[in-house]
């Protein structure tokens, strides 16, 4: 079940994110650039104003998140889509995406974007089936991010 979060969520918010981050990433991204937690309580407190996220709730615990972001009248964005590794591949992140492009349209947004690391190449072929499309390339220190953007 999907919901909008509340900031009584946010520890477990902030746990799902930083050990699925973790597990995605720690085979791409070098050490040295890899931050340990991605995220503090305090910065995704700071980041709760900027966006609003939804959990996916299994047994009344969240297993999946995932937050819209406004960028201008026309683009949302697409942040922390994250679920946890034994509730992958399970139809939780296509829902919360889905939600969440709802969401957009129901306000008005004509497109959606977002950025991923261009060697995760499971997160680039799941977003690719949901119809987004490369768009931009940024080189980073480990390769480079992508940015996927869809119309709506």
């Amino acid at each position: 079940m999907i919901e909008k979060a509340r900031s009584n969520d946010a520890e477990e918010i902030l746990s799902l994110i930083n050990k699925t981050n973790r597990e995605a990433y720690k085979n791409i991204i070098p050490k040295e650039h890899l931050k340990m937690p991605v995220l503090s309580l305090k910065e995704l407190l700071e980041v709760f104003e900027k966006m609003t996220f939804y959990v996916y709730k299994s047994a009344d615990r969240t297993v999946g998140v995932a937050a819209l972001q406004i960028e201008s009248e026309e683009t949302g964005k697409l942040n922390w889509v994250y679920v946890l590794p034994k509730h992958q591949r399970k139809g939780i992140g296509t829902t919360l995406i889905i939600h969440l492009e709802r969401k957009a349209r129901e306000i008005g947004l004509k497109r959606m974007r977002l950025r991923t690391i261009g060697k995760a190449d499971q997160a680039v072929n799941f977003y690719k089936k949901l119809g987004y499309r490369s768009a931009v390339k940024i080189e980073v220190p480990w390769g480079f991010d992508v940015f996927m953007e869809k119309e709506l």
